[in-house]
């Protein structure tokens, strides 16, 4: 059927999306770094192609011939707010000048972009993909930033934007801590009151980058992916707790000792030299109250809407993290 690049292939989500493609019948070229950790590729058959969003060359090299790209490396965590632009936007910036040059017949382009360039919702009503949006940290606003770098692009190239929720699944180390949380006994909630999340299913996310690959889509369409129902962390607690057996209760996290706790984190971070997923701008994050969006265009659009549901993946994901003795 075809070669398609994934960059970020190595990586929780861009292994799922490797694993799913294949199972399509598509042959996977996988944009990885000399120093990457290639442990989430084991038993996956892709061809390897060294290189980085930063390295033009490679990246040149590596989109020639291809059916289609899926541009889905990225920072998610950084000591230098600077550092989260530097990859994100004018990582993918790169990415598409390579396939203009090198490629300019591509099929489609497939950009992973995040809720987080969007930005919360103010209420119990979700989001949908006309919401002018509003994100809250660095890393939001550089995700934005590669998002109007693709937009820019699309009467030059076909291209598509995936905006998924909370991912979760197994080979995640990010959500883990949530899982460990309720393991003993604790179901953190952020703020005062009780949060309200979209969840994604890591599996879910990779099959819908399949669908938008094989569509004939308007350039330029933005989808969010998240499953249709929303849960409160109280709820998903819940759920994880009666997976593992276990009794867990609400426990709340004032939104300044939120704060005070990033800041702490960011500190040491800085003083190891390893940049942290937890900052304060990771805490303000997860304190909104409200990350709702609605999934409805894409199902519409694309004829992706199997979503998994959270106690379904949340089950898989705790089989796959007891298999291999994170949990």
């Amino acid at each position: 059927m075809g070669d398609v690049l994934v960059t970020g292939a190595n990586g929780f989500v861009g292994s799922h999306i490797c694993q799913a493609l294949i199972d399509s019948g598509f042959r996977v070229r996988a944009l990885v770094r000399k120093t990457s950790d290639l442990t989430n590729l084991q038993g996956i058959p892709v061809s390897l192609h060294y290189g980085s969003l930063e390295d033009v060359d490679s990246l040149s090299e590596a989109v020639e011939g291809v059916l289609a790209a899926v541009n889905n490396a990225g920072l998610i965590k950084a000591n230098n707010p600077d550092d989260f632009y530097n990859v994100n936007a004018r990582g993918t910036e790169n990415v598409l000048n390579a396939v203009a040059s090198s490629n300019p017949s591509i099929k489609k382009v497939i950009h992973i972009s995040s809720t987080a360039a969007c930005g919360p919702s103010s209420s119990m009503s979700p989001l949908d993909e006309s919401h002018v949006p509003g994100p809250l940290t660095p890393y939001g606003r550089s995700k934005l930033r590669a998002e109007e770098i693709v937009l820019s692009r699309k009467n030059i190239l076909p291209v598509v934007i995936l905006r998924p929720s909370a991912v979760y699944g197994p080979r995640d180390k990010e959500m883990l801590s949530f899982f460990k949380c309720v393991k003993f006994g604790l179901k953190p909630a952020f703020g005062c009151s009780q949060n309200y999340i979209n969840f994604t299913y890591v599996k879910d996310l990779a099959r819908a980058v399949v669908k938008a690959l094989e569509k004939n889509t308007e350039s330029g369409s933005i989808y969010f992916v998240t499953e249709k129902r929303s849960y409160s962390y109280s709820e998903a607690g819940d759920i994880v707790a009666g997976i593992l057996g276990r009794k867990a209760h609400d426990f709340y996290v004032p939104q300044y000792i939120l704060e005070l706790a990033g800041r702490v984190s960011e500190k040491i971070a800085r003083l190891r030299g390893k940049p942290s997923i937890f900052t304060r701008d990771k805490a303000r994050e997860i304190s909104a109250k409200y990350w709702l969006f609605d999934s409805s265009k894409i199902e519409r659009e694309i004829g992706f809407g199997d979503w998994t549901d959270f106690k379904t993946g949340a089950a898989e994901t705790v089989a796959w993290y007891k298999e291999k003795g994170w949990l």
